[in-house]
């Protein structure tokens, strides 16, 4: 198969282009028919909307966006994938199924960065108790949230605090039960670690070295070739309806 064009104006992602030839080449922003970046800043949805010629598309890093748009998006016929950073698709897919008696998350960053730290916080909840979630109970104060969740048996606590002024932020999950799980994502290293406690005693599961702009890429091909519809904005839209975006 020859390679898929690609337009993008994110420096990371025509370096990404780069890297995956002859997989993929870069196209005009003219062009019909190719693969397109939307950044994931203010309202990308409409923006999305926009791309009637796009083969697939790639939304980075997207705020929080409301039910209505989530709605609109869903009548969409394009692929389209969720880059997530700190809920890395190819780390989700290499966890290995664990029960859960409770699960506890906990955030930490800057108020630029809270509403997207909070949603992930909720992603990462969703993937460790294994399906959806409902809310039982939400407090909030001007530097804390936390949310009370459950997901059949299994009770999810979520807190997120705001702090600080400087770039990055830290998220840590904890899954308690027969094995235990802890999961530490720190934004401002880059960094995504899984370690695993049991009877055996303590493993860590390898750190995947592959940048995220590059796995966006590869799983946008990957479905079109396959004919495929990622779930991507169904997860999306599942985190974004327990924070009740408006």
């Amino acid at each position: 198969m020859s390679a898929m064009p690609v337009w993008t104006d994110l420096a990371a992602y025509r370096a990404a282009v780069a890297e995956l030839a002859p997989l993929v080449r870069l196209a005009d922003a003219d062009a019909t028919g190719v693969l397109r970046i939307v950044d994931g800043r203010g309202a990308w949805w409409d923006r999305v909307e926009r791309l009637t010629d796009a083969a697939g598309v790639v939304v980075d890093e997207p705020q929080p966006a409301p039910a209505a748009a989530h709605e609109r998006l869903r009548a969409l016929d394009v692929p389209i994938v969720v880059a997530r950073r700190r809920l890395r698709p190819d780390v989700v897919a290499a966890l290995a199924p664990v029960p859960a008696a409770h699960i506890v998350i906990d955030a930490w960053g800057s108020p630029s960065e809270a509403a997207m730290l909070f949603r992930d916080a909720v992603g990462w909840a969703r993937v460790l108790a294994g399906g959806p979630l409902e809310v039982l109970a939400h407090a909030a104060t001007p530097s804390a949230d936390t949310l009370a969740l459950a997901a059949g048996s299994v009770g999810v606590t979520v807190t997120r605090a705001l702090g600080g002024s400087g770039v990055g932020d830290v998220l840590t999950a904890t899954v308690l039960g027969p094995r235990r799980v802890e999961v530490r994502i720190d934004s401002a290293e880059s960094t995504i670690q899984v370690a695993y406690d049991d009877a055996e005693g303590r493993r860590l599961m390898p750190p995947k070295r592959e940048v995220a702009e590059r796995v966006a890429l590869r799983r946008l091909r990957d479905a079109i070739i396959a004919g495929a519809r990622p779930g991507d904005l169904a997860e999306l839209a599942h985190d974004d309806g327990i924070l009740g975006v408006e």
